[in-house]
């Protein structure tokens, strides 16, 4: 199971709404033939196992990260493909939090053996993937990066270069990690970012998503640039001009509403990225999953550009999950904690 776990811990991040699989097949005490799910429509992890076999499965045993598919979606059902196989046994260490799978009673009624077999970090692993099936909305991370007096931008709205370029660095690897990228209006018209992961010999980008509000768009911005069309939400009817360059949503859309439209394209996890403003929102709503905030050496003095405007009274508990040092910086990963939790 360890070895199935680090295959699909290979494919996180890559495999849009579908979870990410590890599977190794055993027979006789020896690995005969393991595989991933490593992108979304390819195949699931267990058909990989089974077609890589160097021997016939058949009477073999299959470890399995997730409670293998019963049901058509992209792909055929996974239970089909271990039963075909003669597949002996199953040890799995997480069931499937979809109500349209049914993976066990399917194969238990085959006379095929199912074993739960725990692995403390298949509850990681999956976390992202339930997040979405339970809430229907992408799984959200918000990410700033601030002064040590806690400023995300100096008083002239200044935000360039707060942190360092190892930090930097590593919010492309967040940006690589996740589905779409989501910034707001002022974001867009005061940077105009890439918003592109800029490692080398990376084809990987997230979507970008602009909460644009009533502002309006220009030609030479550069995420018409960028190699997915943007999807943008507006109530400037003026923005109409640019809908052969970006996908447009006209009207007044609540938050809910946005990160459904979202899991709908396939979106399943979105990296905030916007300014003091889309960060209140976020916060406020409780609507995000994991808080990474980079913190600076630098004071910055007087200024209103902070992370959070809201309710000075207004308290959020979150648990700190992760800190690691980025040279001169310090990365801080927070969650929420149980009382601020909506699901």
């Amino acid at each position: 199971m360890d070895m199935a776990v680090n295959l699909a811990r290979m494919s996180a991040g890559q495999t849009s709404v579908n979870p990410p699989v590890g599977a190794v097949v055993v027979k006789n005490g020896r690995f005969i033939g393991y595989g991933a799910h490593l992108k979304a429509g390819e195949l699931h992890a267990e058909r990989a196992a089974l077609n890589s076999c160097i021997e016939s499965a058949a009477g073999a045993d299959i470890y399995v990260t997730l409670e293998p598919c019963s049901h058509h979606g992209k792909t055929p059902p996974c239970t089909d493909a271990v039963i075909e196989a003669g597949i002996k046994r199953v040890y799995y260490a997480a069931r499937d939090v979809n109500d349209k799978v049914d993976g066990l009673k399917v194969l238990n009624d085959q006379g095929i053996e199912t074993i739960y077999l725990k692995h403390s970090d298949v509850e990681e692993l999956y976390r992202p993937f339930n997040t979405g099936i339970l809430n229907q909305r992408p799984f959200i991370t918000l990410k700033g990066a601030m002064s040590l007096d806690g400023k995300i931008a100096h008083q002239n709205g200044d935000s360039h270069w707060v942190s360092n370029e190892y930090s930097r660095l590593d919010v492309h690897h967040l940006r690589q990690q996740h589905d779409g990228i989501l910034i707001g209006g002022h974001t867009l018209l005061n940077d105009n970012p890439s918003l592109t992961t800029r490692l080398s010999d990376n084809d990987s980008h997230p979507v970008p998503v602009i909460l644009l509000g009533s502002q309006t768009l220009k030609a030479d911005m550069n995420i018409f640039k960028h190699p997915h069309k943007p999807i943008i939400f507006t109530s400037n009817k003026e923005n109409a001009a640019f809908e052969d360059r970006a996908e447009l949503y006209f009207g007044s859309y609540d938050l809910s509403e946005v990160l459904y439209i979202l899991y709908e394209r396939n979106i399943a996890s979105l990296l905030v990225e916007g300014g003091s403003s889309i960060h209140t929102q976020f916060l406020n709503e409780n609507l995000f999953d994991d808080l990474i905030i980079y913190i600076a050496p630098k004071i910055f003095g007087y200024s209103e550009y902070q992370l959070h405007q809201g309710d000075p009274d207004g308290q959020l508990n979150l648990i700190l999950h992760h800190v690691e040092k980025l040279e001169s910086d310090i990365k801080l990963t927070y969650r929420r904690t149980q009382a601020c939790l909506q699901d």
